[in-house]
């Protein structure tokens, strides 16, 4: 069986590849998951221990990871957004003629 520590990495792992792939609602089911086996793990954790820091410290650097990569991603986008607005409407249309029809097509 899995140690809580070896499961919040394998969570953690997971939630990486799900924003690095763009499949940011998997991701989001990920980080439910990987929040939850997070506060299990601290809760049995004794207080005072120095785990409950180490702990603190991997989330904030798995948050920041996480929030760097949705921004990149997001950004990856606009762009391609923005590369699509430039395209000529001729281009788009398929120049000024309409498409010639198929022959299946009626022609009333």
């Amino acid at each position: 069986m899995k140690t809580h520590e070896e499961e919040l990495e394998s969570l953690a792992g997971r939630l990486r590849v799900r924003v690095a792939e763009g499949r940011y609602a998997e991701a989001q089911g990920v980080l439910r998951e990987y929040c939850q086996a997070l506060r299990k793990t601290v809760a049995g954790l004794p207080r005072g221990d120095p785990g409950r820091g180490r702990l603190g410290d991997e989330w904030r650097r798995l948050a920041e990871q996480t929030r760097r990569g949705l921004l990149a991603g997001r950004a990856h986008a606009c762009a391609r957004l923005a590369r699509l607005a430039q395209v000529p409407k001729r281009l788009q249309t398929y120049g000024e003629d309409p498409p010639p029809r198929r022959t299946w097509e009626c022609s009333a």
